[in-house]
């Protein structure tokens, strides 16, 4: 017997489905620059090619993948959305808005001047900035028949010409996009890293020794005996402010003593502390002699991951919150909308941000009463809020109002926006419904949008080789070159002369204006900084809301 792979392959869609995923890696490692291209752009390229020579896939496939990416990408940024939008988050609307705009009005341009087929301005305005939401509304646009198409043309070919030039102008664009922003320091002439260090600075954040968790707050414990006559009657909060340290353990004539602030200090009481090396030597004079007290010296650390919801600390600092000196906790890693940030004492916190610390369980317990709520059951999603949602969102979505007769409506992907983020605010707000861990999100996220792109591929696939063959394959290409680099330069002119931003931060937005992620890989790889993932991550949920209803929008234009 001759098992005929490719046949086989054909002949079972699932099979394909998982031979593409595999496909999208191998590609994806493909390196332009030194960066490499990532799985997205690497499904693409496989799904276009099995496409091509007549592979499919089960149809929906893209659309149930869509579905989870839009709607984990919204719940992910529902617990800072609101917060940074009645906060300083004018800044990141308009450069998210300016960047869209100019898209639209350039791929309108370039659709009256070179008379495109109906959808291929679609195609071309979500391509050029990389924007799954704003491919996929406009396909839903289209297939609800809210959208009407001229007499000599069929649904199927327009649908056609929106995935082929989408395809050409993803591939195309996002190549030329990380490449245009990783020349823009050299081109504009400033240092990308001493430009970061700057916003650090400015910012009050400190990027020193990156590589430590918080290298000024690596805690040792060191137990010790009460000597010292000066300090007899102080209460453990004054110790705890002149050692800038934390008590951990407290004994009394042998009798461990549960941690009260207002304790004062007596002859022979003997305490465990949390603190940096640097106070080690000013504890020990303080204080009195080191003891090898094992009951002090048996400290049981934890690690917990603490969404912060209390808003009144949005815009405080690490230090200011206390979470080594008052606590005896220290940092890890904060993530903020899915990017990883460099923890440090100086770094300023937003209600949604998840802070992974460590220190003793007692001492954590008391961390999260006073700024959120920590995941217990970290491994477990709550699959009934998480269906639910995309059941409304997608239900939402369908509500159309007409207006002079012409239907306005959110769609399934505004639909799925809006109770992504509804629902993300309220969990973190009420974490007793809505558990969807950071991994559950992740592959949400990452297995919806190659899901997505595989069927984009696959369809695009059917008439990429004679659109690169003809002229028209080539217009589109280059029409999306300058679609995809035109928004970058005016919204860097208007955040460096309008809003006066710093080089790095306003680079980092601009790939969150374009939401293009491989570029904010590629600028904070160079800058050896996390400033461009700040930036970005204020401005990609804003750039994906205004492209979902930019695409939609097209489509009945």
């Amino acid at each position: 017997m001759v098992l005929d792979i490719l046949i086989v392959i054909k002949n079972n869609p699932q099979l394909l489905l998982f031979v593409l995923l595999a496909l999208a890696y191998l590609f994806g490692k493909i390196k332009i620059a030194g960066l490499e291209i990532g799985s997205g752009c690497g499904m693409l390229i496989a799904s276009t090619i099995f496409g091509h020579f007549g592979y499919r896939l089960y149809s929906g496939t893209g659309d149930t993948g869509f579905l989870f990416f839009l709607y984990a990408v919204a719940f992910q940024a529902g617990p800072a959305f609101f917060s940074v939008v009645l906060g300083e988050a004018t800044k990141y609307i308009a450069l998210a808005a300016i960047a869209t705009l100019v898209a639209v009005i350039l791929t309108l341009i370039f659709d009256l001047i070179f008379n495109f087929q109906v959808g291929t301005a679609v195609g071309l305005f979500g391509g050029s900035l990389t924007t799954p939401p704003g491919l996929a509304a406009a396909l839903e646009a289209l297939r609800s028949g809210t959208v009407q198409i001229p007499e000599n043309t069929t649904l199927e070919q327009v649908i056609k010409n929106v995935n082929v030039s989408y395809a050409l102008s993803y591939l195309f664009g996002l190549i030329v996009v990380v490449l245009f922003f990783r020349s823009m320091p050299k081109w504009l002439r400033f240092d990308l890293h001493e430009e970061s260090v700057k916003a650090a600075k400015e910012k009050n954040v400190s990027e020193e020794d990156k590589d430590q968790p918080l290298h000024s707050s690596v805690l040792r414990f060191r137990a010790y005996a009460v000597t010292n006559p000066e300090v007899l009657g102080k209460t453990i909060a004054e110790i705890e402010q002149i050692t800038q340290s934390s008590v951990q353990i407290f004994k009394r004539n042998g009798v461990l003593i549960p941690i009260q602030q207002e304790i004062k200090l007596q002859l022979s009481d003997r305490l465990s502390l949390a603190s940096t090396l640097e106070q080690q030597e000013k504890i020990h004079n303080l204080l009195g002699s080191e003891v090898a007290d094992l009951d002090l010296l048996a400290v049981k650390m934890a690690t917990y991951e603490i969404t912060v919801t209390k808003s009144e600390l949005s815009g405080k600092s690490v230090r200011e919150i206390g979470i080594t000196n008052l606590y005896g906790c220290y940092l890890n890693k904060v993530t903020r909308t899915g990017i990883d940030l460099i923890a440090n004492p100086d770094l300023k916190i937003s209600k949604g941000d998840v802070l992974t610390v460590s220190g003793l369980q007692v001492r954590l317990d008391e961390l999260v009463k006073a700024i959120g709520f920590v995941e217990r059951n970290a491994n477990q999603t709550d699959l009934l809020t998480f269906a639910g949602g995309v059941i409304a969102g997608f239900l939402i979505g369908q509500i159309s109002i007409k207006i002079g007769g012409i239907a306005i409506g959110l769609g399934t992907a505004g639909g799925l926006l809006l109770m992504g983020i509804l629902l993300g605010y309220l969990r973190s707000i009420h974490p007793t419904f809505g558990r969807m861990p950071s991994a559950t999100i992740w592959i949400c996220k990452e297995l919806g949008l190659l899901l997505f792109l595989a069927e984009t591929g696959i369809k695009a696939g059917q008439g990429i080789v004679p659109a690169l063959s003809s002229p028209i394959g080539i217009i589109i290409v280059l029409c999306s070159l300058v679609i995809s680099t035109a928004p970058i330069i005016v919204g860097y002119i208007y955040g460096i002369y309008i809003l006066k931003m710093n080089p790095a931060l306003l680079l980092g937005a601009l790939t969150g204006a374009v939401t293009c992620t491989p570029a904010m890989s590629a600028i904070s790889a160079d800058a050896r900084s996390s400033i461009p993932a700040v930036g970005y991550a204020g401005t990609y949920v804003f750039a994906a809301i205004l492209c979902t209803i930019a695409g939609s929008l097209m489509a009945g234009l």
